[in-house]
């Protein structure tokens, strides 16, 4: 196996992109630890030769028979990528497809704005547009959550196809999709037919959905509480939701959700986690952080929502509407359950409702 990342727990800076390398504990090896009795810690990015087994789960390679999973599997890497990782830097020539298995990836402009351009989730790739090209990258991708990735080189692809019926009819499918553009979830334009393989991301505001939280929230709580690392959390509702909803129709209150999911996303590092549950409540997961980081990101959400013009007119000009938020920010607990800390933090911010909204609550 050989590594290959930036020195662990280092901050540095990709053409204005802030990039934060943090040392994980991937709940995969822990959970594997558990059946063989050996804990292996996740310290840096890691880069091994993939498995058939992986291969044969992906609707690319469906209907491919073992030998030929054997052969491409040997073409392919596994990749276990810790928050930061870049996979791609704009102004390199790429010649790879990256398929994501578990985590995120996130595509940045070579520009100072925090806000990606779009955002591949479990289910989808990138890279082989530009792969195809052979142009350089006009983006970097970067892991922004621990993540495991299958990159596969373009000539092996090419090969593939050749070979196998099954594999040429899939890869053809593929290419459909990036003509479409719904290989990944692009940042203000719509999908198209990409709500299928986008289990979890809310495509009104860009953040986790409720089946992320339901599914790989609890995961995301057990890493930082058998890594014995800190983990705080800042989340939100959004004041008079359901009273906009109420009197000025639906179509109104997403559009101040559609809003404020991009805006979160300018707000905070690309390695912090972002999720918006069923009731509305916006969470925003501080990795390797405490209580006043919290603390200070939420003050700081607080004053700058004020500033966030939010249109509800359709077809003519209007004066945009400010918003508040009722907040709450808590940090795991030693030995406290991921249920448990969840709903200390949706009590936090029930409590800054009932005292009347643009309140920030950190105790019951």
């Amino acid at each position: 196996m050989t590594n290959s990342s930036p020195s662990s727990g280092g901050v540095y800076s990709l053409d204005g992109i802030e990039v934060v390398e943090l040392a994980e504990l991937d709940l995969d090896f822990v959970e594997e630890a558990f059946r063989e009795g050996v804990p292996r810690n996740l310290e840096s990015t890691s880069t091994e030769p993939a498995k058939p087994a992986e291969l044969a789960k992906l609707e690319l390679f469906r209907g491919v028979d073992g030998p030929e999973l054997e052969t491409m599997a040997a073409r392919c890497e596994s990749i276990h990528a810790v928050p930061g990782y870049i996979l791609v830097a704009p102004g390199r020539i790429n010649a790879k497809l990256f398929i994501v298995i578990e985590g995120q990836l996130r595509l940045y402009a070579p520009t100072n704005d925090k806000r990606p351009i779009g955002v591949a989730d479990v289910g989808h790739s990138t890279g082989l547009r530009s792969a195809l090209t052979m142009q350089a990258a006009s983006h970097a991708v970067i892991a922004t959550e621990i993540s495991h990735i299958l990159s596969i080189d373009l000539t092996a692809l090419d090969e593939c196809a050749k070979r196998s019926h099954s594999f040429a009819r899939n890869y053809s499918i593929l290419l459909a999709s990036y003509i479409r553009g719904d290989n990944c979830l692009h940042v203000g334009a719509r999908s198209g037919g990409a709500s299928a393989k986008q289990p979890y991301i809310d495509e009104l505001t860009l953040l986790h959905n409720e089946h992320w939280m339901s599914t790989m929230y609890p995961r995301l709580v057990a890493r930082y509480i058998l890594g014995d690392k800190p983990l705080a959390v800042t989340a939100f509702s959004i004041d008079n939701l359901e009273h906009i909803i109420k009197e000025r129709g639906v179509g109104s209150g997403l559009r101040v959700l559609q809003t404020i999911g991009p805006w979160m996303l300018e707000q905070t590092r690309p390695t912090d986690i972002l999720a918006i549950d069923k009731n509305r409540y916006v969470f925003a997961f501080l990795p390797d952080c405490n209580l006043d980081a919290a603390r200070q990101l939420a003050a700081r959400l607080k004053d700058a929502v004020r500033t966030v013009p939010i249109s509800l007119a359709v077809g003519e000009a209007a004066a945009p509407m400010k918003i508040t938020l009722s907040l709450g920010v808590a940090e795991l607990p030693r030995g406290m359950k991921e249920t448990e800390f969840l709903k200390t933090t949706e009590a936090l911010i029930q409590k800054s409702i009932k005292l009347g909204g643009n309140w920030l609550s950190e105790t019951l």
